[in-house]
Formats: structure tokens, sequence, C-alpha cells
């Protein structure tokens, strides 16, 4: 393990307690750069390193909603192993001459070896759930096909139940019989957190949203 401390690029201004997303680390930032972006989230790796606990690199969300969503969604993977952790939620104003933006977003660690885990996908472009339940102890999966059923197996047993919907309005939660986290299972979207296979995507595609 590496011994040089963290030293964030970026730094909280403030901290406060919202009542719906819990304790909030503020940030003010003249401009943004980004080290990586999806479909939904933009990254900033914040100088924090892969597989390095308590450095956090910081995912950000267009709206509240979304961001919490996604926050809720990896922090109860991350309790049972299957993602990196997460600290807290954040808010994030860039300045400019004129105006501001303000992003939304949460705190967590990196995972590494992302893009080298395949999950196997169906015709229709979906995760092959039966495929992958099926799967014999062999190299099917690239050479990481019992820690890729073993992820998958139990994040089919994971519930959002009572977590933020991330299309809906802020506090609004799923109640019964809401989605599991097993679509948009592609190999960007996982990596490695020490030595065990993780999902590093919590947004809305892996639910099945239309956000």
């Amino acid at each position: 393990m590496a011994t040089t401390p963290f030293n964030p690029k970026y730094r909280p201004i403030r901290t406060y307690t919202d009542s719906i997303m819990g304790r909030v680390d503020e940030y003010a930032l003249r401009h943004l750069k980004s080290d990586g972006m999806g479909a939904q989230a933009t990254f900033l790796r914040n100088n924090a390193r892969p597989n390095m606990k308590r450095e956090y690199g910081i995912k950000l969300f267009r709206t509240p909603r979304e961001a919490f969503a996604a926050f809720q969604r990896q922090k109860i993977a991350a309790d049972a192993g299957l993602a990196p952790p997460v600290r807290r939620m954040v808010k994030v104003t860039i300045m400019h001459k004129r105006f501001a933006d303000i992003m939304w977003g949460y705190q967590t660690c990196l995972a590494y070896g992302i893009g080298k885990i395949e999950v196997p996908y169906t015709m229709d472009g979906e995760t092959d759930v039966a495929r992958i339940e099926r799967a014999p102890s062999s190299d099917e999966f690239g050479g990481f096909d019992a820690g890729v059923r073993r992820m998958f197996i139990a994040l089919v047993q994971l519930s959002i139940t009572g977590t933020q919907i991330g299309d809906r309005p802020l506090g609004t939660k799923y109640k019964r019989r809401a989605p599991r986290m097993t679509q948009d299972l592609h190999c960007e979207n996982l990596g490695f957190w020490r030595k065990r296979p993780v999902v590093i995507d919590f947004g809305s595609h892996l639910v099945g949203e239309c956000g």
C-alpha cells in the first residue's frame, strides 16, 4: 500500500446536512476539467489512486435526483463488496463570468482494471442472465468467469427498495417490486476492487430507468 497521503485536487468549502440526501460536501470551482465522461456522469479523479480506501474521486450528474439514486445504489453494492466504497454526496458550483452551473454527485473510491471483464449479452443487448447462471468453470469470460458469476448472483439478490428513483422528483422512492441492478453490465462499467470484480457505474441504465 502507498504511504503517500491523499492530497485531493478539489476541497469542499463547507459541509451541510440536507433533509433527504444527508451530509453534503459543497465545492466551488472556477472551471471543470473532467477525467472521464459516461452517458450520465462526469468523473473527476481528484488525485485519488485506484484501490485506495479513503481516497475519493468525484462522480457528477446534472440533477440531485440522478446523483442521489446512483449514490444509494453504489452504497448498497459497496456494503456487499460489489462496488468501490463511497463517502458522501457533493454539490459542485462551477463559476463562469456571467453565470454559474450547479452539478450534483458523490465521492467514490476508484476501481482498477476497468474494461478487462466481460459479461455475456443476449441478441437484444441485455445481460444474458441464463448464460451467467449456467457458466461452467472454464475460460468463458476471459478468465474471470467464476468471480463475475459470483458478483452477478450476489448483485441479483440486492434490493434497492426504499431508494431514490433516478427519473422522479427528489425524495420519490422505490417501493415494492424495485428493479434489480443487473442491466448495462458491459466491460467499461466493471473493474476490480481489492482483487474482486465490482460494478463502477450505478446510473439509470443499470436499473432500466429512462433517465
